[in-house]
C-alpha cells in the first residue's frame, strides 16, 4: 500500500540512490552532477516547494516537488523520480495524483505544468493519460552531445475538476 507525506531530511540519502547513472540523473534533475548527493538535494530545496515522498511499507520509493511556484497562478512539477525497483508498479501515478491534488485542491492553482525529455516515453504516456497536454517543445543538447527534445506539458484545473466529478 502506498502513502505520501512531506520530505524529511532522513529521506534524502534514499532519494540520492534513485538515479542509476549520470544519464538518468540528467533526466531526473538536469542541474545536478553525478553522483547525486544529499547536499545537492538540500540545496535545491531552497528553490522548491512541497517536496513530497511516496512510501511503500515504510520505505521511500518516490519523490517530487514543485520546481517553480507562482501563488495563485501556476506551478511546475520537478524531480519526479521513482526507486528503480518500483518502476512500473504504480508509484509514479500515485505520486503524480498526490502532487496534482496538492496543486489544485490545496493551493487552488489554475494550472500545473511539467517538463519531460522525449527519451522518457513511459512518463510522457503517463502524463498524457492523466490529462497533461503538450504545449511546447524545445531542442536541447544533452551533456553527452546528443540532440534531445524537452516537452512542456500543461494541465488546467478544469481537467482535474472533471476527473473528480467522474470519480464521484
Amino acid at each position: 500500500m502506498l502513502m505520501h507525506r512531506p520530505l524529511t531530511d532522513a529521506d534524502i540519502p534514499r532519494i540520492c540512490a534513485f538515479p542509476r547513472d549520470a544519464k538518468e540523473l540528467y533526466f531526473l534533475f538536469p542541474r545536478a552532477s553525478w553522483p547525486l548527493t544529499p547536499e545537492q538535494v538540500r540545496a535545491s530545496l531552497a528553490e522548491r516547494r512541497d517536496p513530497t515522498v511516496v512510501l511503500s511499507d515504510g520505505t521511500v520509493v518516490g519523490y517530487a516537488n514543485f520546481a517553480t511556484f507562482e501563488e495563485g497562478r501556476s506551478a511546475s512539477l520537478g524531480n519526479v523520480s521513482v526507486d528503480p525497483s518500483m518502476r512500473r508498479a504504480g508509484v509514479a501515478k500515485y505520486l503524480l495524483h498526490a502532487m496534482i491534488d496538492r496543486a489544485f485542491g490545496h493551493h487552488g492553482l489554475p494550472e500545473l505544468v511539467l517538463r519531460c525529455f522525449n527519451t522518457n516515453t513511459p512518463a510522457l504516456l503517463l502524463y498524457g493519460k492523466l490529462g497533461f497536454v503538450p504545449v511546447a517543445i524545445e531542442e536541447r543538447t544533452a551533456p553527452w552531445n546528443e540532440r534531445i527534445a524537452l516537452f512542456t506539458m500543461r494541465m488546467g484545473r478544469e481537467v482535474w475538476e472533471r476527473q473528480h466529478r467522474q470519480a464521484a
